[in-house]
């Protein structure tokens, strides 16, 4: 059965899934802005604390596979607000842990937060249909953000010397907030497809699927192992971050 959203609501559901990317855009450099602080808090040195950071990687990349299951089988509001639980469960658990085990498995749940996020929202702007390109742009645009805001307050907090806790309730709050504006959005129904619909729109054969989905895998992979490496230390400043590589 087809379900048709008005636009009000479409562009309510919308709004909170941008959301959820600036959040995203926070959740990625929120332990590099703060490695000096957190090593304090955790009585480790930087370069222990940046191992932290692996947690992310190998908690995102098998729950792709298991979000992807979850958002055909059961919809894309539950991965979305499974993503929404875990990414809290990130922020309010680095505020208040001083284990390094806990925050790596803390960062864990970031990683499959992402993968949630991605499994949940992406599909969800198929659904709603011919604005899918756009999204996609406005997602980036969205992680930007929060990639932008982050560093200015951590900055800022660093210059009054306040907790550094507090730029992680920023990321806590957003996501109560809108966990409480998805509870009652409607999402679109789920657009199922034949495989020879999908070659025919696609122009390639299983097998050409499967190359190219690993090829892009594979760079997606790299690309995002090396913003991360360059976010993590762009922020340190020599001597205190980097005598440790010389």
């Amino acid at each position: 059965m087809t379900q048709t959203l008005s636009s009000n609501m479409q562009r309510r559901l919308s709004i909170s899934l941008y959301i959820n990317y600036i959040v995203h855009g926070i959740g990625l450099i929120i332990i590099a802005q703060n490695m000096q602080a957190l090593s304090a808090s955790w009585h480790a040195p930087v370069a222990t604390v940046s191992l932290v950071l692996s947690g992310v990687g190998l908690g995102r990349f098998p729950a792709y596979f298991l979000f992807g299951f979850i958002a055909d089988r059961y919809g894309r509001k539950v991965c979305i607000n499974v993503g929404m639980v875990l990414y809290l469960v990130f922020f309010a658990g680095m505020m208040l842990t001083h284990s390094l085990p806990i925050a790596y498995a803390l960062a864990m749940c970031a990683g499959a937060a992402n993968s949630a996020f991605d499994a949940g929202s992406y599909t969800t702007f198929a659904d709603l249909g011919g604005k899918a390109k756009a999204s996609n742009v406005l997602i980036k645009a969205a992680m930007s953000l929060g990639e932008f805001i982050l560093p200015i307050f951590v900055a800022y907090s660093e210059g009054i010397g306040a907790w550094y806790g507090w730029s992680f309730a920023i990321g806590a709050a957003l996501l109560v907030i809108n966990l409480i504006l998805v509870a009652p959005l409607k999402f679109p129904a789920i657009q199922h497809h034949t495989e020879a619909e999908v070659e025919k729109a696609q122009g390639l054969s299983k097998t050409k699927r499967w190359i190219a989905t690993i090829a892009l895998a594979m760079y997606g992979y790299t690309s995002m192992g090396l913003m991360i490496w360059f976010t993590q230390w762009i922020s340190c400043m020599p001597p205190k971050c980097y005598t440790f590589l010389i």
